[in-house]
């Protein structure tokens, strides 16, 4: 019998190969990730939808092998992802398994840092997944966003019939309504661009009913719903929100619903903005180093793709006419943010008395998880100069979210 020593020499880390690997990684998948549906659902929803028609990179996720057994893998989804008005790479990770007869080897610890390693290689900037407590922050993973659940109720939406003909639809990748919501969510930090998913989407996506509305024969909006008893989940929304409101107060009634949830909507999108300006209850659930987690990989890169949206919140800020240069370092790299007359460029890094210094947490600050003293302090990042007034300007808090049928 082989020692735990002897099979970890043996794991070889490649990229999977569509032809040669597919089935095995479909396989390994299914076992060790079968959710409630069991083996054949999961087997199925990977082939007809999450992995083979997707926009899975084969080039950057990784499996490990001993002798021709596949015996982990580490998924890697390709998109990218607004930061206001910026898109930068995402490498969203998903479908990470071990055969369950090799857990607890460190077989994964390895696979993960070798897909990580060449998701940096292959040109991403960020990494983004929805983890388990406890174990992605070895690889540099910190919380992305608090998950934000609101809650209405069926007699405080409005009474009168929507103004448009609504129908019903299959949630399905549907490429107007994937412009529609690319328009609607144009600058919403967190989003994908879509297309994504080409075909189905997700198998975790649990909106089974969709009901849309066109104007002179194009769509001008729709919800993604899920119901169960006497609740309603609104789970996506666009178009306008007084409209939605409308479609959702007659779903409501039609089927006797007292409660409507809305689930993974942008916290300052208009139809949450208008909940929360009437009668709702706004849950946020917070997780230290579990559910929706990031990692830097590329900050040069991220903060390049970042410059003309630095530069439209410097120009749009009391700093407008601040002039110098801000050093933004984590543990791997350094660069300078070059700052004249608004401008804002991502350059080599260089002397300066203004600088922000820390961890893996500087990815917060790119993305806007919290407001940046927050994410300072709890990051216990190392100011000087006017980086803190800076960080206020550049880095405000975004309340990103990436709605579930982009989830990977």
């Amino acid at each position: 019998m082989r020692t735990t020593a002897e099979s970890a020499t043996s794991l070889v880390m490649i990229a999977p190969d569509r032809r040669t690997h597919a089935a095995a990684v479909i396989d390994l998948m299914a076992k060790a990730l079968p959710e409630a549906h069991g083996y054949y659902w999961m087997r199925d929803a990977c082939r007809d939808a999450y992995l083979l028609p997707a926009h899975y990179d084969w080039h950057t996720s990784r499996i490990g092998m001993i002798g021709d057994r596949v015996v982990t893998h580490y998924g890697v989804w390709d998109y990218q992802m607004r930061i206001g008005t910026a898109r930068v790479r995402v490498g969203g990770v998903g479908g990470v398994a071990t055969d369950a007869d090799l857990r607890k080897r460190g077989f994964m610890d390895r696979t993960a840092r070798a897909s990580i390693e060449a998701m940096r290689a292959h040109g991403y900037d960020v990494s983004l997944l929805f983890g388990i407590p406890d174990f992605y922050h070895r690889f540099g993973y910190v919380r992305a966003w608090s998950d934000t659940l609101v809650v209405a109720y069926a007699w405080d939406l409005p009474k009168e019939k929507p103004t448009v003909r609504v129908s019903g639809f299959k949630p399905r990748a549907h490429r107007d309504l994937a412009d529609l919501y690319n328009r609607c969510y144009a600058t919403t930090t967190g989003t994908a661009v879509r297309p994504t998913y080409t075909k189905k989407t997700n198998p975790w996506f649990d909106l089974p009913v969709g009901y849309r509305w066109d104007v002179n024969g194009k769509p001008a909006g729709y919800v993604l719903l899920r119901r169960r008893g006497d609740s309603i989940t609104c789970g996506e929304y666009c178009g306008d929100a007084e409209e939605a409101l409308r479609v959702l107060g007659m779903l409501a009634r039609r089927w006797n619903c007292q409660e409507i949830r809305f689930d993974s909507l942008p916290y300052n999108c208009e139809l949450v903005r208008k909940l929360r300006w009437g009668n709702s209850r706004v849950e946020v659930h917070n997780h230290r180093n579990g559910s929706a987690l990031v990692a830097l990989l590329n900050l040069r890169s991220g903060l390049g793709k970042m410059e003309d949206e630095l530069s439209l919140r410097m120009r749009n800020s009391a700093l407008a006419d601040w002039a110098g240069a801000l050093l933004i370092a984590d543990t791997r790299d350094e660069v300078m943010l070059s700052i004249s007359g608004g401008r804002v460029r991502a350059d080599e890094p260089g002397p300066t008395s203004h600088a922000i210094r820390g961890g893996d947490e500087i990815v917060q600050l790119l993305i806007g998880t919290d407001r940046p003293s927050e994410v300072i302090e709890a990051g216990r990042m190392r100011l000087a100069g006017d980086a803190g007034r800076l960080a206020e300007v550049l880095f405000p808090e975004q309340h990103p979210t990436l709605s579930h049928p982009d989830h990977f």
